[in-house]
């Protein structure tokens, strides 16, 4: 049973390749935060371009990161996988994203 779960997240829409995306999650917990908080990013093509990154902590129960895209990246969807740890116990959740190429016709 996982005694934590992200209640809130804030990555919603569609981007531009070549764009800073900032990624922030707030947790339900009844403690003050977390033991650390982790994130993964992969590309339509399953290859990570972020893995297990910290997240920064800006307050208890906040964590955010802030992804930079590169104009050269796979436009598609992007998978974002968020690991919360307390003492033994991991919390994951996932959601998506999608990065698109400005110069295609959308």
């Amino acid at each position: 049973m996982s005694f934590v779960k992200v209640i809130n997240h804030q990555i919603e829409g569609n981007f531009w390749l070549g764009s800073c995306i900032r990624i922030s999650v707030v947790l339900n917990v009844d403690l003050e935060s977390g033991d650390s908080a982790k994130i993964t990013i992969e590309d339509p093509s399953d290859i990570e371009k972020v893995t297990q990154a910290t997240m920064t902590e800006e307050a208890p129960k906040v964590y955010s990161y802030v992804y930079q895209s590169d104009e050269d990246d796979n436009d598609g969807i992007y998978t974002v996988t968020v690991e919360i740890t307390k003492g033994d116990y991991t919390a994951v959740e996932q959601w998506t994203f999608e990065l698109k190429d400005p110069d295609k016709d959308w």
